[in-house]
C-alpha cells in the first residue's frame, strides 16, 4: 500500500494538466471533467491516507476559509435562479477543495519533495502552454489566438489572452527560483523557459501583465545581483523581448514560417548563450559574463525596437494598445459600467444572492456593458452570486491570502514558498479587475499554490 501513497498527488497533477490543456476547463464539458478529476484525486488521497493511518484534517486557514465560502455557496442551490449552473459551480468548488486537501496532505508528510514536484509541474505546464500560445499566435490559429480591441493577441489553450498572461506570470517567479537552486546542467533550460514565459506575456498584450512583468524583471535582477545571477536573468528577459518582437513582426507581416524560425532562433541562441556561460568558470567567467550579457541584452532590445518601428502595423497596434490604452478615459468606463450593472443586480438579493454561478443570468437585466458575463471583480461577482454573506467570506479568504503572502515574502522559510507567495499575489491582483478565478484550471493552480506557500519549510535553499 505504501508504494501508492503518492497516487493522489499524481492524479492531481494529471487533472491540473488536463484542465490547463483542455480550454482551461472553462466550458461546461471541460469544467465537469476537470471537477471530476480533482474529486477523484481527493478521494484517492483520503483513501490512501486512511489506509496508511495518516489521515489528518488540514491545518490551513486558507482551506477552511474557502471551505466556509464553498458550504454557503453550495447551499445557495436551494434559492438559486439557475440550479443547473449552481450545481456545476458547487461541484467545481468541491474539486478545488479536494485539490487543496491533496496538496496539503503531501506537503505535510514530505514538504521539500512535494514543493519541488509541484513547482516543476507548474513550470512544465506553463512552458507547454506558452509555447503553444506563441506558435498559435504566429500562425493566427483560432481559437488559440484571439482578436481583442482590434488586435490579435495570444490566448493559447485558455483561448483568452489575460488568462495566458496570468498563468505565465504565476509560473515566472517559480521558474526563477528553480533556476537559482538547479544544477549547472539544468540552468540553461530553465533560463530559456523564463524567456518563453516573458515572450508569452508580451504577445498576450495584457496591459496589467506587461506592467507586472516589468516590475518583476526589476525585482529579479536586483535580487539576483546579490547571488551573481543578475546577468543570467537580464539575458533571459532580453531574449524573451526579442522573441516577442520577432513573433509580433512576423504575425503582422503574415510570414508565419519565417516568424517561427526567427523566434526559435532567438530562444535557441539564448539557450546556447546560457550554456556557454555555465561552461566558463572562475575569473574568466566574471570577465566574460557582464560583457556577453550586456551585448546580447542590448542587441535584443535594439532588435525589438527596430522591428516595432519598421513594421507600421505593429507600431500602430502598440500605440493604440498602450499609449491611448493606458489613459483613464480608455480604461475606466468599461469597468465602471460593468461594476454599476453588477451593483444593481446585487441590490435585488443583497443577503443571500441569486445562487452560485448565476451572475451571467441576473446581470443581463442590468447590464450597461452587455459584452461580458463577469463582474471583472471577484468580490463583486461573489456578492451577486452569494450575497453579502458570501462576499464577506470571499473577502476574508482573499485578505488572508494576500496578508500571508506578504508575510511569507518578508519572513524566512525557503525560496519556493516565497516564489509561490508572489504567484498568489499576482492571481489575487488579477481578480480585482478581471475574471481569472472563473477559468477553472487557473483557480485549481492557485489553490494548490496557496497550500505551497503555507508549507512549513525550514531549508533556505527551498
Amino acid at each position: 500500500m505504501a508504494r501508492f501513497r503518492t497516487a493522489g498527488l499524481y492524479l492531481l497533477f494529471a487533472a491540473l494538466l488536463a484542465g490547463t490543456l483542455w480550454r482551461g476547463g472553462y466550458f461546461p464539458a471541460p469544467k465537469w471533467t476537470f471537477a471530476a478529476l480533482l474529486l477523484i484525486a481527493g478521494v484517492t488521497e483520503i483513501g490512501m491516507a486512511a489506509a496508511l493511518k495518516e489521515l489528518r484534517l488540514p491545518r490551513s486557514p486558507g482551506f477552511w476559509l474557502l471551505a466556509a465560502f464553498g458550504i454557503f455557496a453550495g447551499a445557495s442551490i436551494v434559492w438559486s435562479v439557475s440550479r443547473a449552473d449552481t450545481a456545476r459551480e458547487a461541484t467545481l468548488l468541491a474539486g478545488l477543495l479536494a485539490a487543496m486537501f491533496t496538496a496539503h496532505s503531501h506537503i505535510r508528510r514530505s514538504p521539500e519533495k512535494t514543493l519541488k514536484a509541484i513547482a516543476f509541474w507548474l513550470v512544465y505546464s506553463s512552458s507547454f502552454v506558452c509555447a503553444w500560445g506563441i506558435g498559435a499566435y504566429i500562425f493566427r490559429t483560432a481559437p488559440y489566438s484571439v482578436v481583442v480591441d482590434g488586435l490579435l493577441r495570444a490566448g493559447s489553450t485558455f483561448e483568452y489572452s489575460n488568462a495566458l498572461s496570468c498563468f505565465a506570470l504565476m509560473a515566472l517567479p517559480v521558474t526563477v527560483t528553480l533556476h537559482a537552486i538547479a544544477s549547472p546542467h539544468d540552468r540553461p533550460l530553465l533560463a530559456t523557459t523564463i524567456s518563453l514565459q516573458v515572450c508569452a506575456v508580451l504577445i498576450s498584450y495584457a496591459r496589467f501583465g506587461i506592467v507586472v512583468l516589468f516590475l518583476l524583471g526589476i525585482f529579479f535582477i536586483i535580487a539576483g545581483w546579490r547571488r551573481g545571477a543578475a546577468h543570467t536573468l537580464t539575458l533571459s528577459l532580453a531574449a524573451g523581448l526579442g522573441a516577442a518582437a520577432c513573433a509580433a513582426a512576423a504575425e503582422m507581416a503574415r510570414r508565419p514560417q519565417l516568424g517561427l524560425m526567427a523566434t526559435a532562433l532567438v530562444l535557441g541562441a539564448a539557450w546556447a548563450g546560457h550554456r556557454f556561460l555555465e561552461s566558463v568558470s572562475g575569473k574568466r567567467r566574471r570577465q566574460i559574463q557582464p560583457l556577453a550579457t550586456g551585448a546580447i541584452a542590448l542587441g535584443g532590445i535594439l532588435a525589438a525596437a527596430a522591428l516595432a518601428q519598421k513594421s507600421a502595423r505593429l507600431h500602430a497596434a502598440l500605440v493604440a494598445r498602450f499609449e491611448r490604452g493606458f489613459a483613464f478615459s480608455q480604461l475606466l468606463p468599461h469597468r465602471l459600467d460593468t461594476y454599476k450593472g453588477a451593483a444593481d443586480a446585487f441590490r435585488v438579493r443583497p443577503l443571500a444572492g441569486s445562487g452560485l454561478g448565476t451572475f451571467a443570468v441576473v446581470y443581463q437585466r442590468y447590464a450597461i456593458a452587455a459584452y461580458t458575463k463577469f463582474a471583472h471583480n471577484l468580490v463583486l461577482q461573489a456578492a451577486v452570486d452569494t450575497g453579502l454573506t458570501g462576499a464577506v467570506l470571499m473577502v476574508l479568504f482573499l485578505i488572508y491570502t494576500a496578508a500571508f503572502s506578504g508575510w511569507r515574502l518578508l519572513a524566512r522559510g525557503g525560496r519556493l514558498p516565497r516564489a509561490f507567495a508572489i504567484s498568489s499575489l499576482i492571481f489575487v491582483a488579477y481578480n480585482m479587475f478581471d475574471w481569472e478565478w472563473y477559468v477553472p484550471a487557473l483557480a485549481g493552480w492557485f489553490t494548490v499554490v496557496l497550500m505551497c506557500l503555507e508549507a512549513p519549510v525550514c531549508d533556505a535553499e527551498l
